[in-house]
């Protein structure tokens, strides 16, 4: 499979089609959305905590009762009977500082889920544009490599008949050979490259991709917009949904210590109770129905020293994690300055590569009419020829890295969306 230049029909991927096979497939969001389904229905246990629980119990037993009287009083002896009773009880918390804690845990748990799910949806968008991107390059590098050694070739031959007329020297025949030699060894390593490349699209998908379609003439790098590195990164500081996570965390460990404080304060329950017994023994068979309404209330005293410890353990977490939200904030302001830089960088070089490609294949018309005037030498061709063939793959790749990295600016900005792919796939030919 090799980039194409022509229309976009159906039978070609863009950035916008693997991304949607992507959605559905790849393993990592499929991941992701289970982590924040799951984390969604603790919420709901939470909230269940706090309502009222209806148990019912029942038992049957079978019972030996051993009488002595005294005084002859009474009827004296062993009686075996059995019995058996159903209780329904009713449960309602009425004060649970843990379990009311633990509704705050899980609130922040789901804003946790919902920031990392975000950052793996736009993580998702990156990986497509990077691999699409990579294949692209890949696709460039070997038609490059087939185009040089095709080109070497038709200068070996060209070499071989100066030879045989003895208008060329051995030593200009020899180097030519070892250019092809070394070129076909090339295009087998873009093969290879390729192959790989396109592996790794299949690995989200799950498909093997089409033929790639390739950037057209509509491509025009888009200016960050404003020019200012310090805009973007607020815009990290904001919006970069790993680092909302990170803060997110910070609370969460909060409240940790808070829900492990609440060890030390009483439990108070509302307890309502209907069960009936029927049993039989010494005062003969009987049916015994009884109602009970209760408000109960425990205090915990001491328990060995664990509420006082888990506290301590619970601080150092809000410190570890407060740690970790900070050794990510930095990461984030390095990390967005270095693709503001680079996407700034890439700009420029795809200016400067695109005037290398005229001049280089200026240089490479001009050599090859000095060879054939005797001018320049065979090794002079070769060599400008490697030259044009770099330039326009340099070229090519420019216009990639630019992509990814004015793409990861806005990855890292917490500004990615399903939108922008619909901007890039407008970069293509219709």
């Amino acid at each position: 499979l090799t980039a194409f230049t022509g229309t976009v029909s159906a039978e070609m991927d863009t950035p916008l089609s693997i991304y949607q096979l992507a959605e559905k497939n790849d393993a990592e969001i499929l991941a992701a959305y289970s982590a924040l389904t799951a984390e969604r229905e603790t919420k709901r246990q939470s909230v269940g905590a706090l309502l009222p629980s209806l148990v019912l119990t029942g038992e049957v037993a079978s019972n030996r009762e051993n009488v002595e009287t005294t005084n002859g009083v009474g009827n004296a002896g062993d009686k075996t009977f059995g019995s058996h009773d159903v209780a329904l009880t009713l449960r309602q918390p009425l004060f649970r500082k843990d379990l009311f804690t633990d509704l705050s845990i899980t609130d922040s748990n789901i804003l946790v889920a919902e920031s990392e799910y975000k950052a793996a949806q736009q993580d998702l968008i990156t990986r497509v544009l990077q691999r699409f991107f990579e294949a692209l390059a890949a696709s460039d590098n070997l038609d490059y490599s087939i185009s040089e050694r095709d080109s070497i070739e038709e200068q070996l031959e060209f070499t071989r008949k100066r030879y045989k007329a003895g208008r060329s020297t051995v030593t200009d025949y020899l180097e030519a050979q070892a250019a092809f030699d070394l070129a076909d060894a090339q295009v087998i390593a873009a093969q290879d490259l390729l192959k790989d490349s396109l592996d790794a699209i299949k690995e989200m998908t799950g498909v093997t991709p089409k033929t790639l379609a390739p950037l057209g003439k509509k491509f025009k790098p888009i200016t960050p917009d404003p020019l200012d590195s310090k805009h973007w990164v607020k815009e990290a500081e904001d919006k970069n949904p790993t680092l909302i996570a990170a803060r997110y965390q910070v609370q969460v460990a909060s409240y940790e210590v808070t829900r492990f404080k609440s060890g030390h304060y009483p439990k108070f329950d509302v307890v309502a109770r209907y069960g009936t017994e029927e049993t039989g023994g010494y005062l003969g068979d009987r049916t015994t129905d009884d109602a009970s309404i209760a408000l109960q209330l425990e205090f915990p005293i001491y328990s060995g020293g664990q509420v006082s410890s888990r506290v301590r353990e619970a601080l150092s977490r809000k410190q570890e994690a407060k740690d970790e939200m900070l050794g990510t904030h930095r990461s984030v302001i390095r990390e967005t300055n270095k693709v503001f830089r680079n996407t700034i960088t890439a700009m420029n070089r795809i200016k400067a590569l695109s005037a290398a490609v005229k001049s280089t294949e200026t240089a490479l018309e001009s050599i090859r009419a000095g060879y054939k005037a005797g001018t320049r030498t065979n090794v002079d061709v070769l060599r400008a020829q490697r030259e044009l063939y770099k330039a326009r793959l340099d070229y090519s790749a420019s216009k990639y890295e630019y992509v990814a990295n004015f793409f990861q600016l806005k990855n890292i900005t917490g500004n990615l969306s399903e939108n922008d792919i619909q901007i890039i796939n407008a970069w293509f030919d219709q």
